[in-house]
C-alpha cells in the first residue's frame, strides 16, 4: 500500500510537470514578459520542476524508498503554492 502511495505521489508530481516545464521555458525565452512580470512565478515554478528528477528515479527498484520522503514533501509544496496562489487571486 505505502508502495502504491508513493506511485501515485510520483505520477502527481510528474502530471504537474508535464504542465510547468513548458511554462518555465517560456517564461525564460519570452525575457519574463511584459514588463518582466513572470520572473516572479519563475522561482517556484523551477523549484518544481526539480521535483521531477526524484518522481522519475521513484520508478526505480534502487531508489524507491530512498525519494519517497522527497516526493511526499514536493506534492505537500505543490498543494501549498498553488493554494496560496489561488488566494492571492482574490485577495490582491
Amino acid at each position: 500500500m505505502i508502495n502504491k502511495r508513493n506511485k501515485i505521489i510520483a505520477i502527481l508530481i510528474i502530471l504537474v510537470n508535464i504542465y510547468l516545464i513548458p511554462v518555465s521555458v517560456s517564461i525564460i525565452v519570452s525575457n519574463g514578459g511584459p514588463a518582466g512580470a513572470s520572473y516572479w512565478i519563475l522561482p517556484f515554478s523551477i523549484l518544481i520542476n526539480l521535483l521531477f528528477v526524484p518522481a522519475v528515479l521513484s520508478f526505480k527498484k534502487n531508489f524507491e524508498q530512498r525519494v519517497s520522503k522527497i516526493n511526499e514533501i514536493g506534492i505537500a509544496m505543490i498543494g501549498l503554492i498553488f493554494i496560496l496562489g489561488i488566494l492571492l487571486m482574490y485577495f490582491f
